[in-house]
């Protein structure tokens, strides 16, 4: 799958709840929506998820996945689980008990790895987080002219990655390697020229009586790395 259709993880996400929750519960109906869209299908008992909040990850939010690269949108989705008896009741004790196994089976999704697309390439798993849903929180999401007060579970769930469109900046793949080049010089490693011995080991370059112009005399030079573009030697 490509990165590019990660754009399309957020609708994902609700529909890997709304199949886990089925999966995980004996609720088999799971809607997604507002909870007064809910009340009015009926069909209960059920769960509803509504996604009421989209924000940036605090701790992603400059983070690439390359380094250099254009970094995703990392987004923490909140929502509020509402359950409903067979009543389409939702504070009556059989919605409380389908609102608890909803609890558990969100907590044993924490740290979940999808494996559907397009969450597979998300690089971290899922993390679900139980947030504060107090009733004020509550009020301001159900409010309505025929809206009540419905006992809700916040939750949020984070990191989802959506990856920009464009290509990344990387360098051009090597299709084909070229023709070898011309060879230069083969260099050894080593620490150059190392004289070990001279013979003789004693010698007198001034002029004697049998040979006042001499030239010069005759040495034998044993040593490493000694070679025929070695042009002079010093002695001292």
């Amino acid at each position: 799958m490509a990165l590019a259709d990660s754009r399309d993880a957020i609708g994902a996400l609700g529909v890997l709840l709304q199949s886990q929750l089925m999966a995980r519960t004996t609720i088999h109906s799971v809607d997604v929506g507002r909870v007064a869209s809910a009340v009015q299908l009926g069909g209960g008992p059920k769960f509803n998820l509504f996604l009421y909040q989209l924000s940036l990850d605090p701790q992603l939010r400059n983070h690439p996945l390359d380094e250099g690269q254009r970094t995703p949108l990392w987004m923490v989705a909140h929502y509020l689980l509402t359950a409903f008896d067979g009543d389409n009741d939702s504070d009556s004790t059989e919605a409380h008990e389908f609102l608890g196994a909803g609890l558990l089976a969100l907590q044993a999704l924490n740290f979940l790895q999808p494996t559907t697309d397009p969450l597979v390439d998300n690089p971290e798993p899922l993390k679900i987080t139980f947030d504060q849903a107090d009733p004020d929180l509550i009020s301001k999401l159900m409010q309505g002219s025929n809206e009540t007060f419905r006992l809700s579970v916040a939750f949020q769930v984070r990191p989802i990655m959506i990856v920009p469109s464009e290509a990344p900046d990387y360098a051009p793949l090597v299709h084909s390697v070229g023709p070898p080049d011309n060879e230069g010089v083969s260099v050894l490693p080593n620490l150059g020229p190392r004289l070990r011995s001279v013979e003789p080991a004693q010698f007198d370059l001034g002029p004697t009586d049998d040979e006042p112009t001499r030239l010069g005399v005759r040495l034998r030079v044993r040593g490493d790395y000694l070679s025929s573009a070695l042009q002079w030697i010093c002695l001292s």
